[in-house]
């Protein structure tokens, strides 16, 4: 968190010393205006691979497909120069396979699922400068899936043992949530900035089923129970974004 809080400050403080400055100087607007897209990331895993590049560690590890695919893309289509439609995405896979020795048995474990968030929102900008203030909200909509697949079989021999697959419920989640940030233009239509978001939605799980089997015993299939969950201030922070305007 003070690695946030001062990379921020920071930003902040060298766009207050620039923020004048509203053209380069072959004459390109910094600035978005009434018709550009853009499209924003999170860019977390670049600068925490950057930054602890200097600590001499030598566990520092890159960013990965998995990381790209776990953050949210926005798209913006500004209406004017301080107005913007804006469309979230985020989808996210994940895939784990782990075997451990327990006892004379060894127990592989594989463990699959996804994630995906869409959304439609809009945002409204402050500040004519350099340094710009943005606000909003989105509305949005996810949708989840998770299965676990545990094989228990003799170390020495291979023989099967026992299984237990557990596949989630399938989840629905629909809600609201509102942004505030700030954003400095360190090139033009290039910003680098940060947001709080802050959720308020309704999410609905679907009956969990569990298949076991022992042996060559037949497999038995139980069903879970549903749920449903009202969160209220779910608070995120988008720590570090990258902004492209074309």
């Amino acid at each position: 968190m003070k690695k946030i809080i001062f990379t921020v400050a920071a930003i902040f403080a060298f766009g207050a010393m620039n923020a004048q400055d509203l053209k380069s100087k072959r004459g390109e607007n910094f600035l978005p205006e009434a018709g550009d897209w853009a499209i924003s990331f999170n860019a977390d895993g670049i600068f925490s691979y950057v930054g602890n590049s200097f600590n001499g560690s030598a566990g520092n590890g890159a960013p990965s497909v998995g990381f790209v695919k776990a953050n949210s893309f926005v798209g913006k289509k500004f209406l004017t120069d301080k107005e913007a439609l804006r469309v979230v995405a985020n989808l996210g896979f994940g895939s784990n396979n782990e075997t451990e020795v327990v006892g004379a048995n060894n127990v592989e474990t594989k463990t699959t699922g996804f994630d995906l968030t869409a959304g439609l929102g809009k945002e409204w900008r402050r500040g004519n400068t350099r340094l710009q203030g943005f606000y909003g909200a989105d509305a949005l909509v996810t949708i989840s899936s998770k299965t676990t697949d545990a094989t228990t079989t003799a170390t020495t021999t291979g023989t099967f043992v026992s299984s237990t697959e557990v596949k989630d419920g399938f989840g629905l989640g629909l809600g609201v949530q509102g942004f505030l940030g700030a954003e400095y233009f360190i090139f033009p239509k290039f910003a680098i900035g940060a947001q709080y978001t802050y959720r308020v939605g309704v999410d609905l799980k679907g009956k969990s089923e569990t298949t076991s089997q022992v042996g060559t015993a037949p497999a038995v299939t139980t069903e879970g129970g549903k749920s449903t969950n009202f969160g209220i201030g779910n608070v995120g922070i988008t720590s570090i974004n990258l902004t492209l305007h074309f």
